[in-house]
């Protein structure tokens, strides 16, 4: 992707690069129309690939969020065949509405600046196990995780879409000292955790025996990787960012919704697991003050179809 990058600027000017056909402009600005014609017929052979590919693995994810009652029900159904058709239909129908009525310009946007966001919460991840709040604080790392983001993204977008005002300028500058104290702070107050992820339990399997590679300059480098990515945000249309508020908005509000409603009642969480020609459905009851009770349920593979897990292929 980056040597295709660097073809394409040492070909045209990054200001004259069309953002609909990017290499067959490119190639017809230069006069070779065989180029431009090959690299225009790859465009279109490989865009129903990329839709097919995003049908196939939407609904999986529908399914993950629907497991852990995220989602409703329905998405965890799967046919007789192991497919999951109500996760797909939805998902194409979804899909196809947008494509439809959302303006490629906006969904573009939108859509880069989800990926920029993923990114960040990686990075914000990264700091969560390698560092740990005070005893005396215990949700600090995580409060001034929250205003370096904020504050952060304030600052980008001050620089890119109103540095050429005076107030612009003067904001920009405040925001920024902020920024460096917010990373001071996480710096000197919260300590490196023993090791990694602290007193968190991690699913996942560690091994001691082998040398992981660690990233060195922790909170440094996921800070700065931070402010690139706000940084690449703020290039954005203010309408593609307005979008991503909407969406974090709208995301962050159900969560917390389901949090909640979680936390004040009781509820049961399903897991299923393959055995001896049969599939084992395990009901984990779990009150109030995280006592679970499991109680296992032997049944027929075939008679338990809508509630085995799809193959994973």
């Amino acid at each position: 992707y980056i040597a295709a990058a660097i073809a394409l600027t040492g070909m045209q000017h990054y200001t004259e690069i069309s953002s609909e056909s990017g290499f067959p402009e490119a190639f017809r600005a230069r006069g070779v129309m065989w180029a431009s014609q090959l690299t225009a017929a790859g465009e279109i052979f490989t865009l129903p690939v990329v839709v097919l590919i995003s049908v196939i693995l939407q609904p999986r994810l529908q399914y993950a969020l629907a497991r852990d009652e995220l989602l409703p029900p329905m998405f965890c159904e799967v046919d007789h065949k192991g497919n999951l058709r109500k996760g797909v239909l939805f998902a194409g129908g979804l899909m196809s509405l947008i494509a439809t009525f959302v303006p490629f310009e906006d969904l573009d946007d939108f859509v880069s600046a989800g990926i920029l966001f993923a990114f960040t919460i990686t990075n914000s991840s990264l700091i969560v196990m390698r560092r740990q709040s005070p005893t005396y604080r215990p949700r600090l790392l995580g409060q001034l995780l929250g205003v370096f983001n904020v504050v952060s993204l304030g600052m980008c977008i001050s620089f890119v879409h109103a540095w050429k005002y005076q107030w612009g300028k003067i904001v920009a500058l405040l925001l920024t000292m902020l920024t460096a104290a917010s990373w001071a702070l996480i710096k000197c107050l919260c300590p490196p955790t023993a090791v990694f992820g602290g007193n968190r339990p991690i699913a996942s399997t560690w091994d001691d025996e082998i040398q992981y590679f660690s990233t060195p300059f922790v909170p440094l480098i996921p800070c700065l990787g931070t402010i690139f990515n706000w940084y690449l945000v703020a290039q954005l249309e203010m309408f593609g960012i307005l979008l991503l508020f909407v969406y974090f908005i709208l995301s962050a509000g159900y969560y917390f919704y389901y949090r909640s409603k979680k936390v004040s009642a009781p509820h049961r969480r399903r897991r299923f697991r393959r055995g001896r020609g049969s599939y084992e459905e395990v009901e984990v009851e779990m009150a109030q003050g995280g006592v679970e009770r499991a109680e296992q349920k032997g049944g027929d593979a075939e008679d338990d179809h809508k509630v085995v897990p799809p193959p994973i292929t």
